[in-house]
């Protein structure tokens, strides 16, 4: 199946991390938490802290089958180069991107949840890709 990336920050959607990470996990698949800041707490919209298992600066975008990028307030996101130089170079090596809501816009093509309520479909949808 390969390695699933869910990335966190600062204002990420609950939901939106947590549903698809319980579900692959429940699966077997080998889920890692990609800070985007690093590997401080990332704190949810609600204030939910969450620990990244890995900076994104020190992983590689290669190394994922899929990503998963969680809606939430994702303005940092979308002026964050080296965010975006990751996620183009894991589409480039075949990677399978997945971003929910807000984020949806941030990556054109990517399979999309247009809302939290669109997540469960989302991540069985990816399931199933992952499966093949």
């Amino acid at each position: 199946m390969g390695k699933v990336g869910v990335f966190l920050y600062d204002g990420f959607q609950e939901m939106e991390f947590w549903y698809p990470v319980l579900r692959l996990r429940e699966i077997g698949a080998d889920v890692v938490a990609i800070g985007v800041d690093g590997t401080d707490v990332a704190t949810s919209v609600l204030g939910y802290p969450v620990t990244p298992n890995v900076a994104m600066a020190s992983t590689s975008p290669h190394d994922f089958a899929a990503l998963v990028i969680p809606g939430g307030n994702v303005a940092k996101l979308a002026g964050n180069a080296a965010f975006t130089k990751f996620l183009r170079d894991a589409t480039q090596g075949g990677a399978r991107l997945a971003a929910a809501s807000q984020a949806v816009a941030l990556v054109p093509g990517a399979l999309a949840a247009l809302t939290t309520d669109d997540i469960p479909q989302m991540t069985r949808t990816l399931l199933t890709e992952l499966s093949r």
